[in-house]
Formats: C-alpha cells, structure tokens, sequence
C-alpha cells in the first residue's frame, strides 16, 4: 500500500491511491480486517472520502452504509445533526444523518481516510451514541493523529503520514 500511494506537492493523494485498481480492490479488505469479529451491522462513513471507502468496507464485513453528509448537502430526511471540535483546518465541521439509519443495538464501525485531530471522527461518535447504538472503533487509510487520539477513539490505520512522505 505504502508503495503506490503517490505524493502530489508533497502531501499524500487518497484520490490517486483510489484512482489505482489493485489498490482499490485491497482497500476494503484491509480496512475492515481488524473488525471483521467485532460484529459490526453499520459502517458510518462521513464526506467527502468515507463514503467511498465505508462502502468498500461495508461489503466486505456484510454491514449496511450510513452516510454522513456535511452540513447544507443534500441528505433527503436528515434530522440529526453534530458540529465537530475544530478539525486540523481550525474551524468546525456540521455534519448530519438520518435517525432512522442507525439503529438502537447496531454496533458502528467508523470509516474515513484521515484522522488527524479526530474531531470529525468524534462527531461520528457522538450521533451513534445518540441513536443508542455501540461504537466499536474507526478505520482509517492514513494516521497522523497523537496517541491519546488513537487509544481514545479506538483506531485502526493502514498507513502513517511519517511512512507516506518520509520515503
């Protein structure tokens, strides 16, 4: 994975690691692997890459896809909401879904490409929590978050930032 994850101005390209087929057929593998006993019934999954990833994920563990979109999208239905904590831009994110999409029991596997500060994941967090369903832990293609960030929301990473650009 590490290998063909290209670099664009210096910064890792999720959209060029996508954009390679042998590497989008491993993604889902990969991701999902250290939950695939967890028994996760939903994958959430929040924009703008998630989506993409999360349904990868959902199909490989046998779970249904929740979207969650940012705030004024289009979401037919949405009425649940969440502002995140300032995310590595420095300025909170809206983030919405739908209450009837997460169930009371499911237990939720978060799915996105990055975690940074893990305010978006947090978010996430937070509308499982409010369906009453049970968080199990994140899976995300690049980690370039703090140890407190990692333990706290109980991620999974298939690569580092560091690995990324230090080759």
């Amino acid at each position: 994975m590490l290998a063909g994850f290209p670099l664009v101005n210096d910064h890792p390209d999720v959209a060029g690691v996508l954009r390679q087929p042998d590497l989008l057929a491993r993604l889902g593998p990969a991701l999902a692997t250290p939950f695939v006993d967890a028994g996760v019934t939903a994958v959430c999954a929040p924009e703008a890459r998630g989506p993409i990833l999360g349904a990868l994920v959902a199909v490989e563990l046998g779970a249904g896809l929740v979207l969650v979109r940012k705030d004024e999208r289009n979401h037919p239905g949405a009425d649940r909401r969440v502002v995140s904590a300032p995310t590595w831009r420095g300025a909170s994110e809206s983030f919405q879904t739908r209450s009837w999409d997460i169930e009371v029991g499911d237990r939720v596997l978060v799915v996105d490409d990055w975690v940074t500060t893990g305010s978006s994941l947090r978010a996430v967090r937070s509308l499982v929590h409010e369906a009453g369903a049970e968080y199990v832990g994140a899976s995300v293609l690049v980690h370039k978050a703090d140890p407190d960030t990692i333990d706290d929301l109980q991620v999974s990473w298939l690569v580092r930032f560091e690995e990324i650009v230090g080759r």
